[in-house]
């Protein structure tokens, strides 16, 4: 028995979906029509390139265009006024950064003020600091205030204070081991003299400092006599 020749059709009397499907599984369909081919990658990635390539083009010319319409629009912003071009420049700018490195090193606390006590009352002094950071100007102007009532014999000659620390209107202060004898040492009304002077020049030299708790080497104080200094002091009115 022969195969059944298979039948071409045109696209005039094209069947069915449905028709073209039965007959290609009878082997009785032949499409005339040809997938177009694709071009060959070379020509394909070389059009790629040519489209990168333009719209790059494109994209450069706009943006020269705009940039050319802001200089003449706004010239100021194509030439800021502190732009450096020439050396002259630069060694003036040079010039004014280290003059504001100087100022800016320069101690913020120049002159600063003791409140000493003296019998019944408390006398000023004025003294000089040289330090920048303001922790460093509060123990110098401690140590002064110290080496000032040292003058009197109210405190040991190796009576120092340690380090500190501000939080607010507190100030932490810690003290060594000779402070404190020192300060047990005296009787009551000397040993709160020697106290509200030290708080005084705190207050009236660091704002917004208004109270002081101190600690001797790095513990906290629990004697009461002859001056309670497990709490605070502060200056009259805080």
């Amino acid at each position: 028995m022969k195969p059944t020749a298979r039948r071409k059709w045109k696209s005039s009397d094209e069947p069915s979906p449905r028709e073209r499907r039965e007959m290609i599984n009878r082997g009785e369909w032949e499409d005339e029509t040809e997938v177009p081919k694709k071009a060959p990658f070379p020509f394909r990635l070389a059009a790629w390139a040519s489209l990168v390539v333009l719209f790059f083009a494109i994209g450069y010319g706009v943006t020269s265009m705009l940039f050319n319409w802001m200089d003449r629009e706004h010239p100021e912003a194509a030439s800021p006024p502190n732009l450096i071009s020439t050396p002259e420049q630069a060694e003036r700018l040079a010039v004014g950064i280290r003059s504001s490195d100087e100022a800016a090193s320069r101690p913020a606390f120049e002159t600063l003020t003791l409140s000493i006590p003296e019998g019944s009352a408390f006398v000023t002094r004025q003294i000089r600091c040289d330090a920048s950071l303001r922790e460093d100007v509060m123990l110098q102007t401690l140590s002064a205030y110290m080496d000032a009532v040292k003058e009197s014999k109210m405190l040991d000659p190796v009576a120092n204070s340690l380090n500190l620390f501000q939080s607010g209107e507190w100030l932490y202060l810690n003290v060594n081991r000779s402070f404190f004898e020192s300060i047990k040492a005296l009787g009551q009304e000397k040993a709160t003299a020697l106290l509200t002077g030290l708080v005084r020049t705190i207050s009236m030299n660091f704002e917004p400092i208004t109270k002081v708790k101190f600690y001797v080497d790095g513990k906290e104080v629990k004697d009461k006599k002859p001056v309670d200094m497990t709490v605070p002091w502060g200056v009259k009115g805080s």
